[in-house]
Protein backbone atom coordinates (compact mmCIF):
# COMPACT_ATOMS: atom_id res chain seq x y z
CA UNK A 1 0.00 0.00 0.00
CA UNK A 2 1.38 3.43 -1.00
CA UNK A 3 0.54 6.99 -0.02
CA UNK A 4 -0.35 9.68 -2.52
CA UNK A 5 0.57 13.21 -1.36
CA UNK A 6 -1.31 15.92 -3.26
CA UNK A 7 0.68 19.05 -4.14
CA UNK A 8 -1.55 22.10 -3.58
CA UNK A 9 -4.68 20.89 -5.33
CA UNK A 10 -7.12 23.65 -6.26
CA UNK A 11 -10.17 21.51 -6.64
CA UNK A 12 -12.03 18.45 -5.38
CA UNK A 13 -10.37 15.01 -5.45
CA UNK A 14 -12.21 11.70 -5.65
CA UNK A 15 -10.44 8.41 -4.87
CA UNK A 16 -12.36 5.42 -6.24
CA UNK A 17 -15.46 7.61 -6.42
CA UNK A 18 -15.26 8.95 -2.83
CA UNK A 19 -14.37 12.52 -1.94
CA UNK A 20 -10.91 12.86 -0.41
CA UNK A 21 -10.30 15.62 2.17
CA UNK A 22 -6.84 14.96 3.63
CA UNK A 23 -3.29 15.84 2.61
CA UNK A 24 -2.62 12.28 1.42
CA UNK A 25 -4.47 9.09 0.53
CA UNK A 26 -3.57 5.43 0.93
CA UNK A 27 -4.08 3.35 -2.19
CA UNK A 28 -3.56 -0.23 -3.30
CA UNK A 29 -2.10 -1.23 -6.63
CA UNK A 30 -5.34 -0.50 -8.50
CA UNK A 31 -7.14 2.81 -7.95
CA UNK A 32 -8.86 5.65 -9.76
CA UNK A 33 -8.34 9.40 -9.23
CA UNK A 34 -10.71 12.10 -10.39
CA UNK A 35 -9.88 15.81 -9.98
CA UNK A 36 -12.41 18.59 -10.47
CA UNK A 37 -10.85 22.09 -10.47
CA UNK A 38 -12.66 24.87 -8.63
CA UNK A 39 -12.43 27.01 -11.74
CA UNK A 40 -15.00 26.18 -14.43
CA UNK A 41 -12.45 27.31 -17.01
CA UNK A 42 -10.40 24.09 -16.47
CA UNK A 43 -11.31 20.55 -17.49
CA UNK A 44 -11.58 17.67 -14.98
CA UNK A 45 -8.75 15.14 -14.75
CA UNK A 46 -9.33 11.38 -14.61
CA UNK A 47 -6.68 8.70 -14.12
CA UNK A 48 -7.00 4.94 -13.59
CA UNK A 49 -4.01 2.93 -12.31
CA UNK A 50 -3.66 -0.85 -12.48
CA UNK A 51 -0.18 -1.26 -11.12
CA UNK A 52 2.61 1.31 -10.91
CA UNK A 53 1.47 4.94 -11.42
CA UNK A 54 2.83 6.72 -14.48
CA UNK A 55 2.72 10.35 -15.57
CA UNK A 56 0.29 11.60 -18.19
CA UNK A 57 -0.37 14.95 -19.82
CA UNK A 58 -2.60 16.23 -17.05
CA UNK A 59 -1.23 14.34 -14.00
CA UNK A 60 2.26 13.72 -12.67
CA UNK A 61 3.50 11.16 -10.08
CA UNK A 62 6.86 11.92 -8.42
CA UNK A 63 8.22 8.86 -6.62
CA UNK A 64 9.31 9.43 -3.00
CA UNK A 65 10.41 6.08 -1.54
CA UNK A 66 7.39 3.83 -1.81
CA UNK A 67 5.06 6.85 -1.93
CA UNK A 68 4.23 9.47 -4.58
CA UNK A 69 3.72 13.21 -4.81
CA UNK A 70 0.81 13.94 -7.16
CA UNK A 71 0.46 17.10 -9.21
CA UNK A 72 -2.45 17.98 -11.47
CA UNK A 73 -2.16 19.96 -14.70
CA UNK A 74 -5.73 20.39 -15.97
CA UNK A 75 -6.24 21.78 -19.46
CA UNK A 76 -7.89 25.17 -19.77
CA UNK A 77 -11.28 24.93 -21.45
CA UNK A 78 -12.28 27.40 -24.15
CA UNK A 79 -14.54 30.11 -22.75
CA UNK A 80 -18.17 29.24 -23.33
CA UNK A 81 -20.22 31.59 -25.42
CA UNK A 82 -22.83 31.31 -22.69
CA UNK A 83 -20.50 32.32 -19.85
CA UNK A 84 -17.58 34.69 -20.29
CA UNK A 85 -14.96 34.50 -17.51
CA UNK A 86 -12.71 37.52 -17.85
CA UNK A 87 -10.95 37.66 -14.46
CA UNK A 88 -9.73 34.82 -12.28
CA UNK A 89 -7.55 34.73 -9.19
CA UNK A 90 -6.78 32.41 -6.29
CA UNK A 91 -6.57 34.41 -3.08
CA UNK A 92 -3.58 33.11 -1.12
CA UNK A 93 -4.65 33.49 2.52
CA UNK A 94 -1.65 31.77 4.13
CA UNK A 95 -2.80 29.25 6.73
CA UNK A 96 -6.42 30.33 6.28
CA UNK A 97 -8.83 28.92 3.72
CA UNK A 98 -8.00 30.08 0.20
CA UNK A 99 -10.70 31.40 -2.11
CA UNK A 100 -11.10 31.62 -5.85
CA UNK A 101 -12.53 34.79 -7.39
CA UNK A 102 -13.90 34.99 -10.93
CA UNK A 103 -15.60 37.85 -12.76
CA UNK A 104 -18.22 36.47 -15.13
CA UNK A 105 -20.80 37.67 -17.57
CA UNK A 106 -23.70 35.85 -19.13
CA UNK A 107 -26.83 37.99 -18.98
CA UNK A 108 -25.38 40.12 -16.16
CA UNK A 109 -22.00 40.83 -14.57
CA UNK A 110 -21.13 38.85 -11.46
CA UNK A 111 -18.26 38.33 -9.03
CA UNK A 112 -18.16 34.70 -7.89
CA UNK A 113 -16.26 33.73 -4.72
CA UNK A 114 -15.82 30.04 -3.97
CA UNK A 115 -14.03 27.35 -2.00
CA UNK A 116 -14.15 23.60 -2.54
CA UNK A 117 -17.55 23.40 -0.86
CA UNK A 118 -19.12 26.89 -0.89
CA UNK A 119 -19.93 29.45 -3.56
CA UNK A 120 -21.26 33.02 -3.30
CA UNK A 121 -22.32 35.37 -6.10
CA UNK A 122 -22.21 39.18 -6.03
CA UNK A 123 -23.96 41.37 -8.60
CA UNK A 124 -22.06 44.16 -10.39
CA UNK A 125 -23.79 46.96 -12.30
CA UNK A 126 -21.45 46.72 -15.31
CA UNK A 127 -18.23 45.11 -16.52
CA UNK A 128 -15.36 44.92 -14.02
CA UNK A 129 -12.01 46.32 -15.21
CA UNK A 130 -9.89 45.25 -12.21
CA UNK A 131 -10.39 43.40 -8.95
CA UNK A 132 -8.34 42.97 -5.77
CA UNK A 133 -8.86 40.86 -2.71
CA UNK A 134 -7.80 40.91 0.95
CA UNK A 135 -8.29 38.42 3.76
CA UNK A 136 -7.91 38.85 7.51
CA UNK A 137 -8.57 36.50 10.43
CA UNK A 138 -11.21 37.48 12.98
CA UNK A 139 -12.51 35.75 16.10
CA UNK A 140 -14.65 33.36 14.07
CA UNK A 141 -13.32 32.68 10.58
CA UNK A 142 -12.14 35.19 8.00
CA UNK A 143 -13.07 38.65 6.80
CA UNK A 144 -12.84 38.77 2.99
CA UNK A 145 -12.72 42.18 1.26
CA UNK A 146 -13.24 42.60 -2.48
CA UNK A 147 -12.42 45.89 -4.25
CA UNK A 148 -13.40 46.21 -7.91
CA UNK A 149 -13.12 49.00 -10.47
CA UNK A 150 -16.07 49.20 -12.84
CA UNK A 151 -16.21 50.14 -16.50
CA UNK A 152 -18.48 53.11 -15.72
CA UNK A 153 -15.74 54.69 -13.57
CA UNK A 154 -17.26 53.72 -10.23
CA UNK A 155 -15.90 51.33 -7.62
CA UNK A 156 -17.56 48.33 -6.01
CA UNK A 157 -16.80 47.11 -2.47
CA UNK A 158 -17.97 43.88 -0.87
CA UNK A 159 -17.02 42.31 2.46
CA UNK A 160 -17.85 38.69 3.30
CA UNK A 161 -17.51 36.77 6.52
CA UNK A 162 -16.36 33.20 5.92
CA UNK A 163 -16.68 30.45 8.54
CA UNK A 164 -17.59 27.32 6.61
CA UNK A 165 -20.03 29.37 4.52
CA UNK A 166 -20.30 32.99 3.31
CA UNK A 167 -22.23 35.82 4.94
CA UNK A 168 -22.45 39.19 3.18
CA UNK A 169 -21.58 42.07 5.52
CA UNK A 170 -21.17 44.96 3.07
CA UNK A 171 -21.99 45.59 -0.58
CA UNK A 172 -21.94 49.06 -2.15
CA UNK A 173 -21.03 51.05 -5.24
CA UNK A 174 -19.27 54.39 -4.83
CA UNK A 175 -17.24 56.98 -6.73
CA UNK A 176 -14.01 56.33 -4.80
CA UNK A 177 -12.74 54.74 -1.60
CA UNK A 178 -9.65 54.34 0.51
CA UNK A 179 -8.75 51.83 3.20
CA UNK A 180 -7.52 52.90 6.61
CA UNK A 181 -6.42 50.97 9.67
CA UNK A 182 -9.84 50.91 11.28
CA UNK A 183 -12.21 50.87 8.32
CA UNK A 184 -13.05 52.07 4.81
CA UNK A 185 -13.60 55.68 3.72
CA UNK A 186 -16.21 55.96 0.94
CA UNK A 187 -16.69 58.96 -1.37
CA UNK A 188 -19.93 59.63 -3.28
CA UNK A 189 -20.60 62.61 -5.54
CA UNK A 190 -24.29 63.48 -5.29
CA UNK A 191 -24.52 65.80 -8.34
CA UNK A 192 -27.06 68.04 -6.63
CA UNK A 193 -27.48 71.81 -6.29
CA UNK A 194 -24.33 72.24 -4.18
CA UNK A 195 -22.32 69.64 -6.16
CA UNK A 196 -22.08 67.85 -2.84
CA UNK A 197 -19.64 65.04 -2.04
CA UNK A 198 -20.60 62.68 0.79
CA UNK A 199 -17.65 61.24 2.73
CA UNK A 200 -18.44 58.30 5.02
CA UNK A 201 -16.27 56.14 7.23
CA UNK A 202 -17.41 52.52 7.65
CA UNK A 203 -15.91 50.39 10.41
CA UNK A 204 -16.27 46.71 11.33
CA UNK A 205 -17.73 46.21 14.79
CA UNK A 206 -19.98 43.61 16.42
CA UNK A 207 -19.87 41.35 13.34
CA UNK A 208 -21.19 44.03 10.98
CA UNK A 209 -20.18 47.26 9.25
CA UNK A 210 -21.48 50.52 10.66
CA UNK A 211 -21.15 54.14 9.58
CA UNK A 212 -19.04 55.83 12.25
CA UNK A 213 -18.43 59.22 10.58
CA UNK A 214 -20.06 61.33 7.86
CA UNK A 215 -19.32 64.75 6.51
CA UNK A 216 -19.93 66.66 3.29
CA UNK A 217 -17.72 68.61 0.94
CA UNK A 218 -19.16 71.16 -1.49
CA UNK A 219 -18.04 71.80 -5.04
CA UNK A 220 -19.74 75.20 -5.11
CA UNK A 221 -20.92 77.69 -2.50
CA UNK A 222 -23.24 80.02 -4.38
CA UNK A 223 -25.79 82.43 -2.99
CA UNK A 224 -29.03 81.01 -4.38
CA UNK A 225 -32.24 82.97 -4.97
CA UNK A 226 -35.00 82.31 -2.44
CA UNK A 227 -36.95 80.23 -4.97
CA UNK A 228 -34.20 77.58 -4.94
CA UNK A 229 -33.67 77.42 -1.19
CA UNK A 230 -36.41 74.74 -0.74
CA UNK A 231 -34.49 72.49 -3.18
CA UNK A 232 -31.19 73.06 -1.37
CA UNK A 233 -32.91 72.26 1.92
CA UNK A 234 -34.63 69.08 0.69
CA UNK A 235 -31.51 67.77 -1.03
CA UNK A 236 -29.59 68.25 2.20
CA UNK A 237 -32.34 66.54 4.21
CA UNK A 238 -32.46 63.63 1.78
CA UNK A 239 -28.76 62.82 2.19
CA UNK A 240 -28.73 63.59 5.94
CA UNK A 241 -26.59 66.70 5.61
CA UNK A 242 -28.27 68.11 8.72
CA UNK A 243 -25.91 71.07 9.17
CA UNK A 244 -26.72 72.33 5.67
CA UNK A 245 -30.44 71.68 6.15
CA UNK A 246 -30.48 73.69 9.39
CA UNK A 247 -28.64 76.54 7.66
CA UNK A 248 -31.55 76.85 5.20
CA UNK A 249 -34.09 77.37 8.01
CA UNK A 250 -34.92 80.42 10.04
CA UNK A 251 -34.08 80.12 13.73
CA UNK A 252 -37.62 79.28 14.76
CA UNK A 253 -37.82 76.49 12.13
CA UNK A 254 -34.57 74.67 12.99
CA UNK A 255 -36.45 71.76 14.61
CA UNK A 256 -37.87 70.84 11.18
CA UNK A 257 -34.49 69.37 10.19
CA UNK A 258 -34.93 66.70 12.89
CA UNK A 259 -38.64 66.14 13.57
CA UNK A 260 -39.49 64.00 10.52
CA UNK A 261 -42.10 66.42 9.16
CA UNK A 262 -41.35 65.33 5.56
CA UNK A 263 -41.23 61.60 6.35
CA UNK A 264 -39.12 59.11 4.40
CA UNK A 265 -39.25 60.58 0.91
CA UNK A 266 -37.14 58.90 -1.76
CA UNK A 267 -36.67 61.81 -4.15
CA UNK A 268 -37.77 65.18 -5.46
CA UNK A 269 -40.33 65.09 -8.26
CA UNK A 270 -39.04 67.29 -11.09
CA UNK A 271 -41.36 66.08 -13.86
CA UNK A 272 -44.23 68.42 -12.98
CA UNK A 273 -44.73 72.01 -14.05
CA UNK A 274 -42.47 74.33 -12.07
CA UNK A 275 -44.20 76.55 -9.53
CA UNK A 276 -42.14 78.94 -7.37
CA UNK A 277 -41.76 77.75 -3.77
CA UNK A 278 -43.83 74.61 -4.44
CA UNK A 279 -42.05 71.22 -4.40
CA UNK A 280 -43.45 67.71 -4.74
CA UNK A 281 -41.68 64.81 -3.00
CA UNK A 282 -41.82 61.15 -4.04
CA UNK A 283 -42.74 58.44 -1.51
CA UNK A 284 -43.11 54.68 -1.71
CA UNK A 285 -45.33 52.12 0.03
CA UNK A 286 -46.62 48.60 -0.60
CA UNK A 287 -49.03 49.90 -3.26
CA UNK A 288 -46.39 51.79 -5.27
CA UNK A 289 -45.21 55.39 -5.61
CA UNK A 290 -47.05 58.56 -4.71
CA UNK A 291 -46.28 62.25 -4.14
CA UNK A 292 -46.91 64.91 -1.53
CA UNK A 293 -46.67 68.59 -2.38
CA UNK A 294 -45.35 71.30 -0.05
CA UNK A 295 -45.45 75.08 -0.29
CA UNK A 296 -42.53 77.03 1.19
CA UNK A 297 -42.08 80.62 2.30
CA UNK A 298 -38.47 81.82 2.08
CA UNK A 299 -36.86 85.22 2.61
CA UNK A 300 -33.19 86.17 2.64
CA UNK A 301 -32.07 82.61 2.00
CA UNK A 302 -34.02 81.20 4.97
CA UNK A 303 -37.23 79.13 5.04
CA UNK A 304 -39.75 80.58 7.48
CA UNK A 305 -42.88 78.51 6.78
CA UNK A 306 -43.91 75.17 5.18
CA UNK A 307 -47.43 73.93 4.43
CA UNK A 308 -48.59 70.57 3.08
CA UNK A 309 -50.94 71.20 0.15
Amino acid sequence: MAKLFFDRPEGIILIDGKKHCGAFAKVDGAFCIEYFPFSPSFSPVSYACDGRPSCGGDICFIRHGKDYIVRFFPDRKPISRDEEIYFEEIADCGELTSHRITCRCKDRHRIVVETAEEIYTLEAECRITSCSFKSAPIGSGQLLSIFAKLENGKSYIAVLHYCGDYTLLLSLSCDAFECCEDGIIVYDRLCDTLDRKCVRKLAFCDDCFAETERHFEYGCRRIYPDELIPYVFLEALGCRDIDCAEDCLSYGMRDMAHNGFFGDFIGICDCLEYRPYVVSLIYSDCEGFYTKTYKFTANGGKISKVNLL
